[in-house]
């Protein structure tokens, strides 16, 4: 496991970019097996936790949203390419190969591309926000550290979004 996993955590985290992270006791790199028996969780810890699990819920609250959204983009997009194609097909002699319809047909696919460039952004977002919050549950498990939080999301206004965050944690020394 990467020692500085258990550092980011920790009150006594040191950072420079010559050096990298130090502790902030000894101004040594992280030197321990398992555990850091000096470690410090407190206000960087709980600011870490409650951050890192807002982003993931809001994530998985924002699902719904996203299918809704692929689903929409993906059939108006499947009919303007059908649109274009029936419309050269049997209004133009040249067929569907002319300028109109190759327009219509690209323009569908453009509306193609934004539904599965949605679904996929939405599920790289996911996935990565779960492999932060997985990291950081690694290091609490090492500690016999277990925690509740109920998150609550409020109102959005102009783009910020109200949240209430209650945290309980077990087994900090």
């Amino acid at each position: 496991m990467d020692l500085t996993r258990h550092c980011s955590l920790c009150d006594n985290q040191k950072r420079s970019l010559k050096i990298g992270t130090t502790c902030a006791l000894n101004d040594r790199k992280p030197e321990f097996n398992k555990t850091c028996p000096k470690i410090e969780l407190n206000e960087k810890f709980e600011n870490k936790l409650k951050l890192v699990n807002i982003e993931y819920e809001n994530f998985k609250r924002k699902k719904i949203l996203t299918y809704t959204y692929f689903g929409f983009f993906l059939i108006i997009g499947t009919s303007v390419i059908v649109g274009g194609y029936l419309f050269g097909k049997y209004v133009f002699e040249h067929g569907v190969i002319s300028t109109f319809p190759i327009i219509i047909i690209t323009i569908g696919l453009s509306l193609l591309g934004m539904a599965f460039g949605t679904l996929n952004k939405h599920r790289q977002d996911i996935n990565i926000a779960k492999s932060k919050k997985d990291r950081i549950d690694e290091v609490l498990n090492e500690y016999r550290i277990e925690y509740n939080i109920d998150i609550l999301f409020g109102k959005e206004i102009h783009g910020t979004q109200d949240v209430s965050v209650n945290l309980k944690t077990k087994g900090i020394r």
